[in-house]
């Protein structure tokens, strides 16, 4: 079977950490090419085409969904279209907490003239808040700030700036990320794979490495586990059973824990840290596509 890798421009050859999952590919048989999203390809000549590291797509949003809608019709994507389109806006976090599942409090801002900052954390007490767009990827749009009379100003213009192109989200911001960290549960095919845990700079909040972080191993507890059945449960009720997926978590000081993110669309999946989960992702592609392809 011919797979596409389909990937950015800025990463023609994918990420270093996908090669090895190219690999478990070719081992069980597929013809595998990596290109660029918005390559000009006859994407009709692949049996299937794997979204991996489109990690611009956040910025040429209407364009990617256009891109994504056209070669959906020409062959398969991996996730599925209607399980990409429902997870690029973060909006989606509200109907998974209507299900029950822990979010931080959240207020979602609507692009609007004017939206008075200090009026809305007052619904959400903090000692410092944190705010985001609802499209977004790799911490861009996000800012951390206390209710202090400076950084509340720089915060405001963080605000109006971009809400100029999209709505935002406020939150508290949870001290622990700076210390714990984010965890992150990887599935495919609806089973736990493999859990890591990122650790930011000292006095950072990011935790991807490209700002430094690193990632170790990690056990995950009842909480993250019971959490991320929930989301894939929640998933398969609307008919969007993802192939791989990873659900991203943070800690408070009171040991409660929040789904921060589910990543059905593009995520570092740190094959690094369990080498064997490539062939369990490989066998559940070519799971599925012998069952499409019939």
């Amino acid at each position: 079977m011919k797979l596409a890798i389909i990937t950015c421009k800025k990463l023609p050859q994918g990420v270093l950490d996908d090669q090895c999952l190219f690999e478990a590919l070719r081992i069980i048989g597929f013809e595998i090419k990596v290109l660029p999203w918005d390559a000009d390809v006859d994407w009709s000549v692949f049996d299937a085409g794997l979204i991996r590291s489109v990690w611009d797509y956040h910025q040429r949003a209407d364009e990617f969904s256009m891109w994504l809608e056209k070669v959906a019709n020409d062959t398969q994507i991996i996730n599925h279209p209607k399980i990409i389109n429902w997870n690029k806006n973060k909006l989606y976090l509200a109907e998974l907490a209507e299900f029950g599942i822990s979010i931080a409090p959240t207020v979602w801002i609507k692009q609007v003239q004017s939206v008075n900052l200090s009026a809305l954390i007052e619904s959400i007490p903090a000692n410092k808040y944190f705010l985001k767009p609802v499209v977004g990827a790799d911490s861009s749009g996000t800012f951390a700030f206390k209710n202090t009379p400076t950084e509340l100003k720089q915060a405001q213009e963080h605000l109006d700036n971009w809400l100029q192109s999209m709505d935002m989200m406020l939150q508290p911001y949870l001290e622990c990320v700076e210390s714990f960290g984010e965890t992150s549960l990887i599935y495919f095919g609806g089973n736990f794979s493999h859990a890591v845990r990122k650790v930011p700079v000292e006095g950072d909040y990011r935790v991807q490495d490209t700002f430094g972080a690193e990632d170790v191993s990690y056990e995950p507890n009842a909480v993250e586990l019971s959490l991320s059945k929930a989301c894939l449960q929640f998933l398969n009720s609307k008919s969007m059973t993802p192939l791989y997926a990873r659900f991203d978590f943070l800690h408070d000081n009171d040991d409660s824990i929040y789904l921060n993110e589910a990543e059905l669309i593009e995520p570092s999946l740190f094959f690094n840290h369990a080498p064997e989960s490539t062939h369990m992702f490989a066998q559940q592609i070519s799971k599925l596509l012998s069952k499409t392809l019939i």
